[in-house]
């Protein structure tokens, strides 16, 4: 760092740190911008230079943006093609009525993912009337309107040791705006 003052590291440095404090304090999906001249660089890598400030979006676990835990609308529309998906929908079932539904998904309201995931397989089917998803599925996805609370859902399903489900980061917000473009 040639030319740069012992102060300057310095206030990087508490830039840095005020920064992590900042995303410990918030939820695991809240989304922090940072800009500051070096500190994000410090944080995460890829990084892009906006009018000579680094500037990056990241979420708290996430090291590059998009998260390999994250489905987008054109993974969601493959996935819906070859009725391999298993989507979870957990937005409440009020909401489902005013806004509208995901075809095929399933509703499990946030509040009830945990205890749902942990059911026994026949209490599931009973209840939901389809298979419960294995630990081991790869096709497990979580989606509500925004992608905040989808993001609370796989993070319990994980801690459950459904560890390959993902979520669509896009929520039905996107899918709305995308099929109604006429995308699909």
């Amino acid at each position: 760092m040639a030319g740069v003052s012992p102060m300057s590291r310095l206030f990087q440095r508490r830039q840095v740190w005020n920064i992590l404090k900042l995303i410990n304090k918030q939820s695991s999906f809240a989304a922090v911008r940072v800009s500051t001249p070096k500190a994000c660089a410090t944080l995460h890598g890829k990084c892009s230079k906006v009018q000579g400030q680094v500037q990056k979006d990241f979420r708290r676990h996430d090291s590059n943006c998009v998260k390999r835990t994250d489905v987008n609308f054109d993974d969601i529309i493959s996935l819906l093609g070859s009725g391999s998906l298993q989507l979870i929908d957990v937005r409440e079932p009020s909401e489902l009525v005013q806004q509208g539904e995901f075809p095929t998904a399933l509703n499990i309201p946030l509040g009830q993912v945990g205890s749902a995931l942990n059911m026994a397989p026949h209490t599931f089917k009973a209840l939901y009337g389809c298979d419960k998803p294995e630990f081991d599925d790869d096709n497990i996805v979580f989606a509500c309107f925004a992608g905040i609370r989808s993001v609370e859902a796989m993070t319990m399903a994980h801690e459950i040791g459904y560890s390959k489900a993902r979520q669509y980061a896009g929520g039905f917000k996107e899918w709305m705006e995308k099929t109604a473009e006429g995308e699909i």
